[in-house]
Order: structure tokens, then sequence, then C-alpha cells
């Protein structure tokens, strides 16, 4: 049963791993003068879009933790979230 789950997860980073670098693979396959008309350059203020994603993305998780930690501190639970009663 072990070697089931282990195969199955070897092949599933497989494919995971196939799947991100097929961009890669098709972008290899073409000549580089090809490639370079294709691209984009980046804008002006890319750099500071991209501060402000991840700065966007820190600030939920953030939010989201605080939420989690005053749930915490107050008992917020409610009875469908507690793990079945044993079957014994």
């Amino acid at each position: 049963m072990r070697i089931a789950r282990m195969a199955a997860r070897i092949s599933a980073l497989a494919t995971g791993a196939l799947a991100a670098a097929s961009p890669l693979i098709a972008a290899a396959a073409e000549p580089a003068q090809a490639a370079g008309e294709r691209t984009l350059t980046l804008p002006g203020d890319g750099i500071t879009i991209g501060f402000a994603t991840v700065g966007a993305l820190l600030a939920v998780f953030l939010v989201a933790t605080l939420g989690y930690l005053y749930r915490r501190e107050r008992n917020l639970d409610w009875e469908f979230q507690k793990p079945d009663a044993p079957h014994h």
C-alpha cells in the first residue's frame, strides 16, 4: 500500500514538473530570433507593480493570520469543526 502511494506521488511530481517545464521546452524548440520578436518589454513601472502585488499578497496573508489567531484566542469553534466521536 505504501509503495502504491509513493508511486502515485512520484508520478504526480513528474507530471507536474513536465507541465511546468513545457513552456520552456516549447521556447527552446523555436529559433532564438523568432522567440525574441514575441517577447514583451517590461514597462517602466513594472518593478513597482511587482512590489505592490507582493505587498498586497502579504497583507492578505496577514489579515487571514490575525483572523485565525483571534478565532483561536476566543475559542470560536463550532460543533461541525470538531472531530467525530470514535465508534468504539
